[in-house]
């Protein structure tokens, strides 16, 4: 009897020490997977992230950001799914993300991962040459001819918008894909083309000097760095479509992880130094928004891309 007693005491107190010995998150550190090579958009944004949350404090733990380039970004998405259950990896996502599911037999999609934050976004511009006939959005729709627009490559995120363009519109488009975003510029420079869309990255400095016209963005809202240059929804065109910049998590990691990263990010998201030392400089927007919300954001967003790359003939 007093054996057993003893046994049951040894049980109990086992059962009461084990949640103070149990290690919190994160256990180790948290590594940060980029689904490009180094000095691609992945690459900068996830080493920007380390580099300021390790010298403000927002994350304590060592943070590695390691590069897992190939099959645009399937290679990555491999690789985070490989560590399902386990918090301490996040990988950066962008269009991406959306599009290669969506194109290729790769067997996993968004909805396999754990959504943590949208940290920012580079809307896309509706541009025209300053030197030619379009000064308005009307003198587009106006025009006696189909529009040729450029943009980088077929089925990439300013082909889908020139193609909501014209389904919004009626006007009739012919979308012209480029190698860069600096054959772009020159094909417009050169007025091969009607009007491009492309980023504020590209066009900010074209605008500046005077040579390029933004006559539409694609934000809710106008932003702070072309405060002059109006939505598409002001001009009654429901385009509100931009290139995301995320993190997300393997599956199933615990709530406890999940509400770590989120807190994490949101950290960043209020740090002047994130501000200054990645979102400006890479005229990224702000566009903060976590979990279930960035979740909902991908669905949406993958209904518009399938949508839009079904109709065009990529995708089936």
């Amino acid at each position: 009897m007093l054996k057993s007693m003893g046994m049951a005491a040894a049980v109990l107190a086992a059962a009461q020490a084990a949640p103070a010995s149990a290690q919190e998150f994160p256990e180790r550190g948290i590594e940060f997977v980029a689904g490009y090579g180094p000095g691609g958009g992945h690459d900068t944004m996830l080493r920007s992230m380390a580099k300021i949350m390790q010298e403000e404090g927002i994350i304590e733990t060592p943070i590695n950001v390691i590069n897992k380039p190939g099959g645009s970004s399937a290679v990555a998405m491999g690789y985070l799914n490989s560590r399902a259950g386990d918090g301490h990896y996040l990988m950066s996502v962008t269009s991406s993300h959306i599009t290669t599911p969506l194109t290729s037999n790769i067997g996993l999609d968004f909805s396999d991962f754990t959504p943590i934050a949208r940290l920012g976004i580079d809307p896309e511009l509706l541009v025209v040459n300053a030197a030619g006939p379009y000064k308005s959005i009307d003198d587009l729709l106006k025009a006696d001819k189909v529009l040729n627009v450029g943009g980088t490559a077929t089925g990439s995120i300013e082909h889908i918008v020139a193609i909501q363009f014209q389904k919004q519109t009626g006007k009739k488009v012919n979308f012209v894909p480029f190698q860069g975003d600096g054959d772009v510029v020159a094909a417009l420079l050169s007025n091969q083309l009607d009007f491009i869309v492309t980023n504020p990255g590209t066009a900010r400095d074209f605008i500046e000097a005077g040579k390029f016209n933004a006559l539409a963005i694609s934000t809710e809202e106008r932003i702070d760095a072309l405060p002059d240059v109006p939505t598409f929804k002001e001009q009654d065109i429901d385009i509100t479509l931009s290139l995301y910049r995320g993190v997300t998590a393997p599956a199933d990691i615990s709530d406890e992880a999940k509400a770590y990263l989120i807190e994490k990010m949101s950290e960043l998201n209020e740090s002047a130094a994130w501000k200054s030392g990645y979102l400006d400089p890479n005229s990224v927007v702000e566009g903060f928004i976590t979990g279930d919300e960035f979740e909902a954001y991908l669905e949406e967003t993958q209904g518009v891309y399938r949508e839009t790359l079904t109709e065009l003939g990529i995708i089936k």
